[in-house]
């Protein structure tokens, strides 16, 4: 979040106003904007530096509210955008039930809209028949292309 300047420190001269009605002045001073602000108990918060021959935009809100909001939308906005890659495991003596266990999981990871990793682990006298387990997982992944 870029700074804003609020309240008292608005030092310009002339303004343009949004107020807490959502009400739009193109030209006000800056002090009756000010005793409007303090009026509604709300803050005068500008959103922008004025430019050569514009004037700064400016909006009565309730700073802390409107901060605590944006915070929130921000944290939002990160988890729609998160990327994030399950795995799964699977070994070359896995029973059917475990498997169908396990794909059941893969089908909820890839509705959530993750990224699924199968593998393979062989351990031990398992490393010998590789080509038993690497069946198997295309037996796997055979059941998995329904899901995606």
């Amino acid at each position: 979040m870029q700074p804003f300047v609020i309240n008292r420190r608005t030092e310009f001269r002339n303004i343009r106003l949004i107020d807490e009605n959502k009400g739009f002045y193109d030209s006000i001073f800056i002090v009756k904007a000010k005793d409007m602000a303090k009026n509604a108990g709300l803050d005068l918060v500008c959103f922008n530096k004025p430019e050569r021959n514009k004037l700064a935009l400016c909006k009565i809100i309730d700073y802390g509210k409107w901060k605590y909001s944006q915070k929130k939308d921000l944290k939002k906005q990160q988890q729609l955008t998160r990327h994030s890659v399950k795995e799964v495991r699977f070994s070359p003596v896995i029973g059917q039930h475990d498997i169908e266990h396990k794909l059941k999981q893969v089908k909820e990871f890839i509705c959530e809209g993750d990224e699924v990793l199968l593998t393979m682990r062989f351990k031990g006298i398992h490393r010998r028949h590789q080509d038993l387990g690497l069946e198997k997982m295309d037996d796997i992944v055979a059941m998995c292309t329904s899901y995606s």
